[in-house]
């Protein structure tokens, strides 16, 4: 808590700047307690704010978490991006160099990248995780494109993969792997993975067929 609050006295800050000050409060407040912890009364706390404050910012507590969680995904997609820049075009580098990115995301982050991906059934949620999904099919379904691959198999695929990669990274993150071998796992994974969508487009080929 700074000067300013301990007096009483508020310091002025642009309404931007007053939003982000909140979403680090609701930030922290994930951080220690999960999402229950994030309630208009307790950001407004943690900020050492009003409660009134807090309501200008947010309508309500699905307005804060929904912006609260695509916070969290922008700054996801700002490391993935930066490691799939590093792969030079090369598909498997760019998605070990964006998993490189993930290992220095704070766990916390992924903590809360990993619901968006889960799909839990909270609402608040959909927004972020329509913003991720839609990024990472511009970004990596290119680069999965095959004339014999459904787009729609190869987006569930990617979003398999991803949750797998976020999960690795995490558990990176956590000490329960070390680092060096969440890398080697997501690279024999990636490596694998256009063989195993090809067979399963086979697959669903042959079966479809059958059905005829």
């Amino acid at each position: 808590m700074d000067a300013a609050t301990r007096t009483g006295k508020r310091a002025y800050l642009r309404p931007h700047d007053r939003r982000r000050q909140l979403l680090d409060a609701a930030s922290r407040l994930f951080d220690r307690g999960g999402l229950t912890a994030i309630t208009m009364v307790a950001v407004a706390s943690e900020a050492g704010a009003s409660r009134r404050l807090v309501y200008d910012h947010f309508d309500d507590l699905a307005s804060l978490y929904e912006a609260f969680f695509e916070d969290r995904v922008a700054r996801y997609v700002a490391a993935v991006d930066s490691g799939i820049r590093s792969g030079d075009g090369d598909t498997l580098a760019s998605v070990l160099g964006a998993f490189g990115q993930l290992l220095a995301v704070p766990a916390d982050d992924l903590r809360a990248i990993r619901l968006v991906i889960a799909d839990t059934g909270i609402h608040e949620l959909d927004r972020a995780r329509l913003r991720l999904r839609s990024h990472l099919e511009e970004r990596w379904l290119p680069a999965m494109a095959q004339p014999d691959i459904d787009r729609d198999l190869a987006a569930a695929v990617l979003w398999s993969v991803m949750d797998g990669l976020v999960g690795l990274a995490a558990r990176a993150a956590n000490g329960e792997i070390p680092a060096d071998t969440a890398t080697a796992l997501a690279g024999a994974f990636v490596a694998r993975l256009p063989a195993a969508v090809a067979e399963t487009q086979r697959s669903i080929n042959q079966q479809r067929g059958a059905l005829r």
